[in-house]
């Protein structure tokens, strides 16, 4: 079996305990080890998951001109594939983060997620070179968990048809007050909502039609579906019967070995560096993104009939 090597730098002291199960640390953060391609993968799988806040490299051996191949996660250098060749890219300083650092207050936090999203209701087109069957990859943010109580907030959509990328964003306003764990986790509060939202009927009416008999796409969609469905209910209007895919489900039987099924673990098991903002729109395109990387999807889509 080829010699892997794997960096670790500022990680908890469990996962450099962990690692030596497999391979032995020849100096502080290095560690060496014979492992076959399963395990390998399996590995740097965990050590993405338990990194936390640290580092990590992984460079193995491979069939390539270079004769090895390598990844990165968390550091400053990226790996970019140039035609099958590994190559070290190192950022400009003056690269934007979007991040949200930590120890800063609840209002920095608050409008540091307002000035990553617009929050102007919107619809706009993008494209990218796939002609897969059309679907819609939708989220909501709520004021609560019980769809028969509490009301939906936002509502952030993705649609991909003909290789265009079609988004749908829009806040909403209601009557009640939001509780202030919704307002610290998504940014969202009731002023806001005064000054942007829509009616929730107009807002409805559009969604339904922006997804029309489209296939409905989401990471446990159940929820999303039982507010929208329980709000049509509420307004008389009839309830939307599209066909759906529900990734969770798919996702739990790809990846059985993960810790959490939570967004925004399997994102980074999927090697999706987004970060999850509790945001309606940026959550859709990010699920939208592992929808075109789990496996089985693509079979399970086309078998709408």
């Amino acid at each position: 079996m080829p010699m892997t090597v794997v960096t670790l730098t500022k990680v908890p002291q469990s996962l450099r305990g962990d690692l030596t199960k497999w391979m032995q640390e020849i100096a502080t953060g290095v560690y060496v080890g014979n492992l076959n391609s399963k395990v390998r993968s399996k590995l740097w799988e965990r050590i993405t998951q338990n990194v936390k806040s640290g580092q990590a490299t992984i460079s193995y051996h491979t069939n390539t001109e270079l004769g090895y191949n390598c990844k990165t996660y968390h550091t400053f250098r990226k790996i970019v594939d140039c035609e099958g060749i590994p190559l070290v890219q190192i950022p400009k300083s003056d690269n934007q983060n979007t991040e949200i650092q930590k120890n800063f207050s609840k209002a920095a936090k608050i409008h540091k997620i307002k000035s990553i999203n617009k929050l102007r209701n919107k619809q706009s087109v993008e494209t990218i070179a796939d002609n897969s069957t059309m679907y819609v990859v939708f989220d909501l943010e709520t004021s609560g968990l019980d769809a028969t109580s509490d009301e939906i907030i936002e509502i952030g959509a993705v649609k991909f048809s003909s290789g265009k990328i079609i988004k749908f964003n829009y806040l909403i306003k209601i009557n009640s007050l939001i509780p202030k764990k919704i307002t610290d986790l998504t940014g969202i509060d009731n002023k806001l909502l005064t000054k942007t939202g829509q009616d929730l009927s107009e807002v409805l009416n559009e969604f339904v039609n922006f997804i029309g008999d489209s296939v409905l796409v989401g990471y446990n969609i159940n929820f999303d579906l039982n507010f929208i469905n329980s709000a049509l209910d509420r307004l008389g209007l009839d309830p939307i019967n599209n066909k759906y895919i529900d990734l969770l489900p798919l996702v739990k039987r790809e990846k059985i070995f993960i810790d959490s099924y939570k967004l925004s673990d399997v994102l980074i098991s999927y090697d999706i560096g987004d970060k999850i903002y509790h945001r309606a729109l940026s959550d859709a395109e990010s699920t939208f993104k592992l929808s075109r990387k789990v496996n089985g999807f693509r079979a399970k889509l086309n078998l709408k009939s």
